[in-house]
């Protein structure tokens, strides 16, 4: 196995005369076809039904960010990240399972657009979880000055450079020729004079902004935890308007938390695997499975992401569900 790809579909080549990797007795090549396979169908099936919650979720933020409520930046971040998410699930990683599990066998152009919009995906949600953390820890770090040094049109452009910056540095990667197309494109491998670049795509694209929003999120909670008396004195003593302003803040450290769970674990492996690479017959199938758990888990971010909006904020609860738990927080509450 090439630690270089960025596919694995070498390793469901089962018919091969020789393993690709140490079975051991209870851990044999058709036991780690069977889970592979299983967990492919989950995602598959879980990325069609994600993809209605996040058009709901998109829905939503448009809808609040036209009623100008005072939060508008909010919900452009949100929509900013959920955009990268719809991306993921409703084409690039559909497209994905799709190829590896041999259901369809797209043109180069669909493998193509696939891999570029993944990488662009990827990133533009990870940042914009940024931006929403940054949002939270302005509003609760200067809340009196808050409303003037935030603003609809700022939030706009940072989420637009977001995405141009994003386009911008996939599209140098793949100026640069960083890496081979394989078989249609159905493989990318990283040339090995190249691997500089791929990780600085993996550290700026996805853990460094993964750790920073967990850096801010953390010093938030510490802040929302010190300050809670102070906070509700700000509100007029209203517990209602409190709980819904902190609802806010829970939202993005679940979703952080979630998020540094999902996507650090592959990368970090990802990277320790090109810089030490091992042959195949070194390779454990529980190495594999490992490997694999952990690509399963950044397909996971994008998929549960939703779930979490419309469980955890208020405003995008569904009306229906909110009455079938008897819960008393109105959908439509404002809160910044």
């Amino acid at each position: 196995m090439d630690p270089l790809a960025f596919d694995n579909s070498s390793l469901m080549e089962l018919e091969e005369e020789e393993p690709i990797c140490a079975e051991s007795a209870f851990l044999t090549m058709r036991v780690m076809e069977n889970y592979l396979k299983s967990f492919e169908y989950f995602l598959l099936v879980s990325c069609f039904l994600s993809t209605f919650l996040q058009i709901y979720v998109l829905v939503k933020a448009v809808k609040y960010i036209r009623r100008a409520t005072g939060d508008e930046c909010l919900h452009v971040f949100l929509l900013s990240m959920t955009l990268g998410d719809l991306l993921l699930t409703s084409f690039c990683y559909p497209i994905e399972q799709l190829r590896e599990q041999e259901i369809i066998k797209p043109p180069q152009w669909i493998n193509v657009a696939q891999h570029f919009l993944t990488w662009v995906g990827l990133s533009a949600s990870s940042l914009s979880l940024i931006l929403l953390n940054a949002d939270k820890l302005l509003y609760f770090k200067f809340p009196l000055r808050y409303a003037n040094m935030v603003t609809s049109f700022k939030g706009v452009s940072l989420a637009l450079f977001v995405w141009f910056g994003c386009f911008v540095f996939v599209f140098l990667c793949w100026y640069l020729e960083c890496f081979t197309c394989e078989d249609d494109c159905r493989q990318l491998m990283i040339l090995p004079n190249k691997v500089v670049m791929y990780i600085v795509f993996t550290v700026s694209a996805c853990i460094a902004p993964s750790l920073t929003s967990l850096g801010v999120a953390i010093y938030i909670l510490n802040v929302v935890t010190s300050h809670r008396s102070k906070l509700s004195d700000e509100n007029g003593n209203s517990s209602h308007a409190l709980a819904t302003r902190l609802r806010t803040f829970y939202f993005i450290f679940m979703t952080t938390i979630f998020t540094v769970g999902t996507l650090l674990p592959y990368r970090i492996y990802n990277i320790q695997r090109q810089l030490s690479p091992r042959e195949s017959g070194e390779i454990s199938c529980g190495s594999i499975i490992f490997s694999w758990t952990c690509l399963y888990f950044v397909s996971l971010n994008a998929i549960l992401n939703p779930i979490i909006t419309v469980t955890v904020l208020p405003q995008y609860r569904f009306r229906w569900l909110c009455k079938k738990l008897g819960s008393n927080s109105s959908p439509a509450a404002v809160y910044v």
